[in-house]
């Protein structure tokens, strides 16, 4: 498993040493610097390379949010703060979470955990280039016939109760009886599942915003547990 390289910053010492101890009940943790500004940090990081920064959004001189804006693109930052009207804001610097003050243990673990599957996700799909054998269509059983349909025309899946819609991009949806568990490994890899209901095909991702992916003007939900996997394979294929 990767070790993840840590950095805090935190401009309040109980919580830069809260976190530190975090961190050490994590194996796959390790913290390489504590800074209490976001100056001090800014050194740091022209120096040193870390994966994950615990950044604090309200700081003096310089937040936390500003910092963010200066760092590399595709830096994975945790967001911590008292105030909760700040996430929303957070996912605009791609964060892969945010975890609100007095931080406790289990929400910590939580958060960590997309980081690893982040990374997780990253390796697999630059891995992924050996060849996949190239599946084409597949058969969907739907309302007594097996219906031929290409993956290149699917636009998402959704589950609803015990059946799947098939939302295809030039024809009206299928419903065939079957459970996304099944379905999602049985299908290529650009497609993707954002939701307990949605899997999307990565093909006709136009963009992410705040917790929603847009596919043909259709917003879908992105919940918390998929979301590190998603920004993965989206930061892999950007420029």
């Amino acid at each position: 498993m990767k070790i993840i390289t840590c950095l805090i910053v935190d401009d309040e010492p109980n919580a830069v040493q809260l976190l530190e101890d975090y961190i050490q009940k994590i194996p796959y943790l390790m913290l390489k610097q504590k800074c209490y500004d976001a100056f001090e940090a800014l050194q740091f990081l022209e120096k040193e390379k870390v994966d994950l920064v615990f950044l604090d959004i309200n700081m003096p001189k310089m937040s936390g949010m500003e910092l963010a804006a200066l760092l590399p693109k595709g830096q994975c930052i945790i967001f911590t703060s008292a105030y909760a009207s700040f996430a929303l804001e957070g996912y605009e610097y791609n964060a892969l979470d945010y975890i609100l003050k007095p931080i406790i243990f289990k929400p910590f673990v939580q958060a960590v955990e997309k980081v690893r599957d982040y990374f997780q996700a990253q390796t697999a799909n630059k891995s992924f280039v050996i060849a996949e054998s190239k599946k084409e269509f597949m058969f969907i059983k739907s309302d007594r016939k097996h219906i031929k349909i290409y993956y290149d025309d699917i636009l998402y899946f959704e589950a609803q109760q015990e059946y799947v819609k098939v939302v295809l991009a030039n024809d009206s949806p299928v419903l065939v009886y079957k459970r996304m568990k099944q379905l999602e490994e049985q299908l290529p890899s650009n497609f993707i599942r954002i939701h307990n209901s949605f899997i999307l095909n990565n093909n006709y991702l136009d963009f992410i915003v705040d917790n929603h992916a847009s596919v043909k003007g259709e917003k879908l939900p992105i919940s918390a547990s998929y979301r590190a996997k998603l920004i993965a394979i989206i930061e892999n294929n950007t420029l």
